[in-house]
């Protein structure tokens, strides 16, 4: 299977998706009000979508017209689905622990598993990754979007 082809495909999909929240004033009923507005975060991660789906959806897009050959990394395997078994396995148990154990202590564990299972192998990084980016998010959800995350609960 071609990665390339499903590149552009998604990326047009997600452009589409990004436009359509970018320009509808009708997605949000109630929400955080804020002095940007309710629609202020949204907005921001629309345009973060659409400008990731772009240069995703633009680097295929050329390759394809050049015509160039797939490396390997751009070839899907289709034969195995083990892995997408794993994959499914692991964000089922961890939206089964969150509830029970929290999102700062399930979150790092579910990060460095489909870290390992991706390939990489430098466990320093992924480890610090693993810690810092859990710490940071339900900091900034609860700083600033008021957002609280579940937290440890298994009285």
């Amino acid at each position: 299977m071609n990665r390339r082809k499903i590149d552009v495909v998604m990326s047009a999909i997600l452009i589409v998706v990004g436009i359509v929240i970018l320009t509808n004033n009708n997605l949000v009923e109630g929400g955080m009000e804020t002095e940007l507005g309710s629609m202020f975060v949204p907005r921001i991660i629309a345009v973060c979508i659409i400008l990731c789906s772009g240069t995703i959806g633009i680097q295929s897009l050329l390759k394809i017209r050049k015509q160039e050959e797939l490396s390997i990394v751009e070839y899907i395997d289709t034969t195995g689905f083990l892995g997408v078994g794993i994959y499914f396995s692991i964000f089922i148990l961890y939206w089964l622990a969150v509830p029970h154990i929290g999102f700062i202590v399930a979150t790092p564990f579910t990060i460095f598993s489909v870290a390992y299972l991706l390939g990489g192998r430098s466990w320093l990084p992924i480890g610090i990754l693993s810690i810092v980016t859990p710490i940071v998010i339900y900091y900034g959800c609860s700083q600033y979007l008021r957002v609280f995350l579940p937290t440890w609960s298994l009285s």
